[in-house]
């Protein structure tokens, strides 16, 4: 298994706003299916939710998700390097991705969470505790139509101690320094990735 670091945009809207974004160090970030089937963020949404994960379901998150509107995955975005026609690489940042998702690219304000994922290096789409490297097309191949955007694919809900912070985004792309520290507000109850390392110290 791998730990990775990703980022999540979500835009500022009527029904996610500074006290939502917050609140999500206390609920953890779900699934639409989550929300639809339980009326609450953790409840009886993560049994069903269970239920609906699987190969099928994977493909319609990442190359149908406007058909989709219960879906069980979560997108979170950790980056990746294509190659160039003529030669070198292209970066492609988390950050901006998530930032676009965020400001639904610059015409709203929005959120960004850093958090963190246990990643499978083999397709898993149907177990509820380990995420899919969509973005990897040594093993995603037919999911090549979003590959910039380095998707990784959360199965039904990103724990809330597995997020480190929140910044708000602007519309003009930059950070809301009116919202917490220069932008920024940390989980109190966050839980780094090296407490699951499998590091043992000697006796």
């Amino acid at each position: 298994m791998i730990v990775h670091w990703c980022l999540k945009g979500i835009a500022q809207s009527s029904t996610f706003d500074d006290t939502s974004a917050v609140q999500v160090f206390q609920d953890g970030l779900p699934s639409k299916w989550v929300w639809k089937h339980s009326g609450g963020p953790l409840d009886a949404g993560l049994a069903g939710g269970q239920a609906a994960l699987g190969a099928k379901a994977l493909d319609d998150h990442v190359n149908h998700y406007g058909l989709v509107p219960d879906t069980p995955y979560i997108s979170l975005s950790a980056g990746i390097v294509t190659p160039k026609p003529g030669g070198g690489v292209t970066i492609h940042p988390a950050w901006k991705t998530a930032v676009d998702f965020a400001t639904r690219g610059g015409r709203t304000p929005g959120y960004v969470f850093r958090c963190w994922a246990i990643v499978s290096p083999k397709r898993n789409a149907g177990l509820c505790a380990i995420s899919d490297e969509v973005r990897d097309l040594n093993i995603f191949r037919p999911f090549w139509i979003f590959h910039q955007e380095g998707e990784i694919a959360v199965p039904l809900i990103v724990p809330a101690r597995q997020i480190e912070w929140v910044a708000k985004i602007r519309v003009d792309l930059t950070l809301d320094t009116r919202f917490g520290t220069d932008g920024y507000k940390d989980n109190a109850q966050f839980v780094g990735p090296d407490a699951i390392s499998n590091v043992v110290e000697v006796i």
